[in-house]
């Protein structure tokens, strides 16, 4: 049975992050197409014409922190291979434009308000589009020509730059994945061994232990039953993000979304003016919260930052952190390391109540041996499943029950309830 890492349990813990994304397409909006993934970038987007006067990464991380984010991860280097540090490698970095005067590190300046704030910092780093060196990965590639492997000695250079000169990351970001070394792509797992071992990877090299993986849509949405494994054995089969109960591998699945629906720019990844009707509602970000922390995977929140580098849509994810705090703070009532008896614990209430949700989460240290469950409601079955893992959700709609009951009905091995709750 494929069991989690120390740095996945903890990861699990978190359950929900955010991933800020200060992009500089948005400063050309009326270009289409791919030109973000060309050399078009360097006049398109120059680093001298850029000035963000209200540009704060404290600002970002507030906002992160009103919505309850337990970890952040910054865009910290995306398609246009425009950098947020002052990176070495080359001149296309916010350290050369008028923001701080030039010579500004937003990596550094992150990292630092994260820390303060309590919340954990990672990095996402583009490997397959580089628009500034010309990489863009919809095209066909020879991965070994003198061209590629030029880049590659580039993106080895600029990720270790991020990996030793901010201390300990808690997750790095690999958007697509990584073309591997013997293809001719960047050799990462050896600096990420060397320089952040604890580092959670989203799909990062096949082999690392903390890798986790892409739930294979970008609506906060996971399957109903979603295993932490992955990589069934031979014969098995495996839907696409639901993983497997009999999987190799223990990649959890983390579900990403932006904070604007997709009819916005950049498929509501990336500001414009004059969308702030696309906002998700708070209530929309609940149910994909319920869809996701609620099927056994995190939920990472995208951020979309303005031309001016504000964050603007600060009040939806303070509403949606307030509305997370409303409809699950408090338990009606909630059972910790309950004991089971034939597989089942129950919930009594001192009168029949309105109940909302069920909320199990499984002691998963040792793997996921919960493998089918139900509901129960004063004795009826009201909802069956398989998959429970580090958290499972379940909506009742307009329930009333004077008891409600968790029932195991098979399972690999002797799982543990680690609580029970009702809301």
């Amino acid at each position: 049975m494929a069991k989690p890492t120390k740095e996945q349990l903890v990861w699990r813990d978190l359950e929900l992050g955010v991933l800020i994304h200060y992009c500089m397409e948005i400063y050309r909006p009326e270009l289409k197409g791919d030109w973000y993934k060309t050399k078009r970038v360097r006049t398109e987007i120059a680093p001298e014409t850029l000035d963000p006067k209200k540009l704060d990464p404290a600002q970002w991380v507030r906002s992160a922190e009103a919505v309850g984010a337990k970890y952040a991860v910054l865009v910290a280097n995306h398609c246009t291979g425009f950098s947020l540090w002052n990176t070495a490698v080359n001149d296309f970095s916010i350290a050369h434009t008028k923001w701080r005067g030039g010579g500004g590190d937003i990596c550094r300046e992150f990292v630092d308000a994260c820390r303060k704030a309590g919340i954990r910092p990672g990095f996402y780093y583009s490997t397959g589009c580089n628009g500034y060196y010309g990489i863009n990965d919809n095209l066909k590639w020879d991965y070994k020509s003198d061209v590629y492997q030029e880049y590659v000695k580039n993106v080895e250079a600029q990720v270790t730059e991020l990996w030793t000169e901010y201390g300990e990351l808690f997750e790095i970001w690999f958007d697509g994945g990584i073309v591997p070394p013997e293809k001719g792509g960047p050799d990462l797992e050896p600096l990420l061994r060397t320089y952040q071992p604890r580092a959670i990877c989203f799909q990062g090299p096949r082999g690392y232990a903390n890798n986790i993986r892409w739930v294979g849509n970008e609506d906060g949405l996971a399957p109903e039953n979603c295993w932490g494994s992955t990589v069934a054995p031979e014969g098995i089969a495996e839907k696409p993000g639901e993983g497997s109960p009999a999987g190799r591998f223990y990649e959890p699945a983390e579900c990403d979304m932006p904070n604007r629906t997709h009819a916005a720019f950049g498929g509501g990844w990336a500001w414009r003016a004059g969308e702030e009707h696309l906002l998700y509602t708070p209530e929309q970000l609940l149910d994909c919260y319920i869809r996701s922390v609620g099927r056994n995977a995190n939920l990472l929140l995208g951020m979309a930052i303005g031309v001016d580098g504000d964050f603007q849509d600060e009040e939806q994810l303070r509403a949606f952190g307030k509305l997370l705090k409303e409809t699950f703070g408090a338990p009606l009532a909630s059972a910790d390391h309950p004991i089971l008896t034939e597989g089942r614990c129950a919930l009594n209430f001192s009168e029949t109540r309105p109940v909302r949700y069920a909320v199990i989460r499984e002691e998963i240290a040792g793997g996921e041996k919960i493998r089918g469950f139900r509901i129960l409601a004063d004795g009826r079955t009201v909802y069956e499943s398989g998959c429970v893992g580090h958290k499972r959700i379940v909506p009742l709609g307009d329930l009333a029950a004077r008891e409600l009951a968790f029932e195991i009905t098979a399972a690999e091995g002797t799982p543990v309830v680690r609580d029970f709750a009702a809301y």
